[in-house]
C-alpha cells in the first residue's frame, strides 16, 4: 500500500476517525522529538550538576547575559554591513609547536 493510496483511505473514513488518526500522529512525533531532546543530555548523575553548575558560573547573572548577547549581536551586525576589521601582519614568526 503507498503512501497515496493510504491518504486516499484515510479521507473516505468519518471524522472522528480522522481525529483519531491525527491525535495519535502528532502524539508520536511529539514523543519521538521529547525522546531526542531527552537523549541529548551527555549524562545523569553528578557529572552533568556539576557541568550545569560550570557553565551557570560562566554565563553569570542573566543581565549580564542580556548584555554581551545584545553587544555581540549588534558588533556582528556592524561587521555585515561596515566589513570586518582587517589585519595586516607585518612579520611573520615561526615557532615550533608542542
Amino acid at each position: 500500500m503507498t503512501l497515496e493510496s493510504y491518504i486516499e483511505n484515510l479521507r473516505s473514513k468519518p471524522e472522528h476517525v480522522k481525529k483519531r488518526y491525527a491525535f495519535w500522529t502528532s502524539f508520536g512525533v511529539s514523543f519521538m522529538i521529547f525522546a531526542f531532546w531527552l537523549g541529548s543530555f551527555s549524562s545523569w548523575g553528578s557529572t552533568s550538576s556539576s557541568a550545569v553548575a560550570t557553565v551557570v558560573n560562566k554565563a553569570g547573572s542573566p543581565g549580564q547575559s542580556l548584555i554581551a548577547g545584545v553587544g555581540s549581536f549588534f558588533g556582528d551586525l556592524k561587521n555585515m554591513v561596515f566589513g570586518a576589521k582587517k589585519v595586516k601582519y607585518t612579520s611573520v614568526e615561526i615557532a615550533p609547536g608542542n
